[in-house]
């Protein structure tokens, strides 16, 4: 029984294209999740903001906790020097790779 083969090649260019369409809409997809748990925690604090906060005691010798925005920013940035490290790594072992592939 003969089949027929409806697969086309795809050209390179046409395969980059697809790809970053592909990127755009995941990146503008999580880009709205994460708009929407920002607002979300936006009006969560509007509505409890009403309740009244009581001060933690302050421990002698003890030094204050960073800020939640410093502690953000400072985990961003060891993650960010993580993957910039990785992404050497991984280009530096594909290079070695490639060179002894294509000798």
């Amino acid at each position: 029984m003969a089949t027929t083969n409806n697969t086309k090649t795809t050209p390179i260019a046409e395969l980059r294209d697809v790809s970053q369409t592909i990127r755009g809409q995941f990146v503008s997809t999580i880009q709205q999740g994460q708009q929407m748990s920002v607002d979300a925690a936006q009006t969560w604090i509007k509505a409890v903001s009403e309740f009244p906060v009581t001060e933690l005691p302050k421990v002698p010798g003890v030094p204050a906790v960073p800020g939640m925005e410093a502690a953000t920013e400072y985990t961003f940035g060891v993650a960010a020097d993580v993957l910039n490290a990785q992404r050497d790594f991984t280009l530096r072992l594909a290079k070695a790779l490639t060179a002894t592939t294509s000798a």
